[in-house]
């Protein structure tokens, strides 16, 4: 009795091996790692900059934050010492939607931004108001970064903010 069980018992773990390995397909997981980058996109046109987004361009939802570098600026690319000053030196119409001014220098896009996908406009135009030292011109830069969305705590300990119910506050 006991030779004819361990022979059943064989035949079923025999049988319902041969079972799934012939009618069980191959399942694969292919993991991706997360990519967190940003670029500035803007126009430029007869000295006026505008049109000012950020895209992600990593492959996971980004929150975005960007700073402005206003300078005077040589052919050779010296930096003068002298900064110029907004609405003296040059003007510049901020957009409204969605940018909130932190009060460390950096402007923040309050959602995060879905791969490939752009931030309301930053900056609508910034141009030249005054005459630039000689041998200078006015550049105005636009450094923006990103920091993934999940974890929220990826961008409160990134950037030392706050987020709420998705929304970053500065």
């Amino acid at each position: 009795i006991a030779t004819a069980c361990l022979c059943v018992i064989a035949c079923v773990v025999g049988g319902t091996y041969a079972y799934l390995s012939a009618k069980t397909e191959l399942v694969s997981n292919e993991f991706v790692p997360a990519k967190v980058s940003c670029s500035v996109e803007e126009e430029f046109t007869n000295g006026v900059k505008s049109n000012v987004k950020v895209r992600n361009s990593g492959n996971v939802d980004a929150y975005i934050r960007a700073t402005v570098v206003v300078t005077f600026v040589s052919e050779d690319g010296k930096v003068l010492a002298i900064s110029p000053k907004e609405n003296a030196d040059y003007t510049v119409t901020w957009g409204a939607d969605g940018w909130i001014k932190g009060t460390d220098g950096y402007w923040y896009y309050k959602n995060p931004v879905r791969p490939e996908e752009t931030t309301a406009t930053l900056i609508e135009s910034a141009q030249t108001t005054a005459t630039a030292p000689t041998g200078y011109r006015l550049h105005i830069q636009i450094v923006a970064s990103a920091v993934q969305s999940a974890p929220e705590n990826a961008v409160q300990e990134a950037w030392g903010v706050t987020v709420s119910n998705g929304v970053i506050i500065p």
